[in-house]
């Protein structure tokens, strides 16, 4: 990993994500590259009665909004300063998701929080579900707490041998080579399938030991809630620092209807994500 971007915003844990991002660049002596989309002015559209004024003009709002991302660009040049990591700045006026995605291909892992903040707008926007499903690189997504996440020791693989659990992997290896503890979660939904899943669980195994990472395989006592909270409360036993898993294994439209692995652990994890689709 030699080239990392790091997605900045108004989020309160801002700072604690560019320093785990500065972690694993430290780790890896990579360049760190900083993005910031700053939002337009919002002016609503009414119909009807007059509604009460806005608190800001547009002027007022693009003000600010430049002023905030001038704060953030001096905050993460401060920090990445101290650690003396290389680093770049850019920004980009509007949410636009494509200025992300393409400057994402030239990076090897890709840091977001769990939701992204508009500049002084309370509401949050859910873009890890659309990033995972088109980055085409590996994503990181950090759980919206004033928490720095180190490299992590003790590391959850949720395994069941599809495309995307297999890119998530083999995306983590760098990470899976500097831990000191990973398990394997095999969730079953039935005995027959627990059989099944565990031969799948120790030819991942043995894959993983030719390159020299040790291993053990768990498999829950019953499905609990779901397979994410099945995962989540297993991480959390095993006292995990870091979840590796596939994106959305199944259609998008299925898991946005009925929710699914993927959403439940980027609403609920209070550890890190390592995704891949």
């Amino acid at each position: 990993m030699k080239d990392i971007l790091v997605l900045c915003d108004s989020n309160d844990s801002n700072a604690f994500r560019i320093e785990t991002a500065l972690c694993y660049a430290e780790s890896f002596d990579a360049h760190i590259t900083g993005v910031h989309m700053i939002p337009f002015p919002v002016i609503p559209i009414y119909g009807g009665m007059y509604p009460d004024a806005s608190s800001y003009t547009a002027a007022d709002q693009i003000d600010r909004a430049n002023k905030h991302a001038k704060e953030l660009e001096d905050s993460f040049t401060k920090i990445a300063e101290s650690h003396h990591i290389q680093h770049e700045w850019k920004t980009i006026e509007g949410l636009d998701l494509n200025f992300i995605i393409e400057n994402a291909r030239y990076n090897d892992l890709v840091i977001a929080p769990a939701t992204y903040s508009h500049y002084s707008v309370e509401t949050s926007h859910q873009l890890c579900d659309y990033f995972t499903t088109r980055l085409g690189r590996p994503l990181l997504i950090t759980p919206d707490l004033k928490k720095v996440f180190n490299l992590p020791k003790r590391i959850i693989i949720a395994w069941n041998e599809s495309h995307e659990a297999t890119r998530a992997v083999h995306d983590a290896l760098p990470i899976l080579r500097q831990a000191e503890n990973i398990q394997i979660v095999n969730v079953s939904k039935s005995e027959k399938k627990e059989k099944e899943n565990m031969k799948r669980c120790e030819q991942l195994q043995r894959h993983l030991k030719h390159h020299f990472i040790n291993c053990e395989i768990f498999t829950p006592n019953k499905l609990l809630k779901g397979t994410g909270h099945t995962i989540y409360e297993t991480a959390l036993e095993y006292n995990a620092d870091l979840i590796v898993m596939g994106a959305y294994g199944h259609s998008k439209f299925k898991e946005i209807v009925l929710g699914g692995t993927t959403k439940y652990l980027i609403e609920n994890s209070t550890m890190p994500l390592f995704v891949s689709n």
